[in-house]
């Protein structure tokens, strides 16, 4: 199985050099030896473009050594080929192969199949002659113009994501203060929540930041990657807040309208 992670510049560059070979990360999903992480980096919370796939050799949990916290894990990891060190170029080995993880992100294989051919053409390098850093990275912000054409069902939920999932957030944030834990019916609610932190939600989103969220919120189901359960920020709190699907919360919103307009 394969993990998308993002990791810090300073953290990155000790995994590229080989001085760094163990990651701690908090137990979002079900993390086992032998899985492939693709850690992606950031710098000031942006990707940079720069990858680094590496083999998870050991993994061990709270219960297994003293020091780690109960949420999260520990692992030793292996860089996995050699062309981990993005900056010196990459390419997939075939078209099948861009044609496989387009798939994964929700691409369709005629977006692959022109990126392939687009950079086979240009030697595998980029507009400033340099060679192609991360093919992985290119190819998720390839268009898609095929995927791209959205039917009026998929336009529906897009419109329904976009209303509802900021308030969902924003709902969980607040309760979460009262709880110990949050599990999620959707993990991949739980991603988001993961990834934006529960004090963004004490202010409201603007529509392209929605977007943004929505998209984050496709992208996580589309790769797999989920957090069904989560510590929340209240180290004194009690009991467990049990986070509905957006489905579910519709229900909920759509009967709280309902019990209002006849009040």
């Amino acid at each position: 199985m394969e993990h998308v992670l993002k990791v810090r510049k300073k953290n990155f560059e000790s995994l590229l050099n080989g001085d760094l070979t163990f990651v701690i990360r908090k137990v979002d999903r079900l993390y086992s030896a032998g899985d492939r992480l693709l850690l992606l980096e950031t710098d000031g919370g942006k990707e940079t473009g720069r990858s680094l796939t590496v083999r998870i050799t050991v993994i061990m949990h709270s219960e297994d050594i003293d020091g780690i916290k109960e949420d999260y894990c520990i692992f030793s990891v292996k860089r996995s080929g050699k062309n981990t060190r993005t900056n010196v170029g990459n390419r997939p080995a075939s078209e099948e192969e861009a044609v496989e993880y387009a798939a994964k992100l929700g691409k369709s294989a005629d977006c692959a199949k022109r990126f392939y051919n687009y950079y086979a053409m240009t030697g595998w390098k980029m507009k400033s002659g340099l060679p192609l850093s991360d093919w992985h990275a290119a190819l998720r912000n390839w268009k898609d113009y095929q995927g791209e054409q959205k039917t009026q069902e998929q336009t529906e939920t897009d419109n329904k994501l976009e209303l509802l999932l900021p308030l969902l957030l924003k709902k969980t944030a607040g309760l979460s203060r009262q709880k110990k834990d949050l599990v999620f019916n959707d993990p991949h609610i739980g991603t988001v929540l993961n990834f934006y932190g529960f004090d963004r939600f004490e202010y409201p989103f603007n529509a392209l930041e929605v977007k943004e969220m929505v998209k984050y919120y496709y992208t996580s189901k589309k790769l797999g990657t989920g957090c069904v359960k989560m510590r929340s920020p209240n180290p004194y709190g009690k009991g467990t807040l049990r986070v509905p699907t957006i489905e579910e919360f519709s229900a909920m919103f759509q009967k709280k309208k309902a019990e209002k307009a006849e009040g």
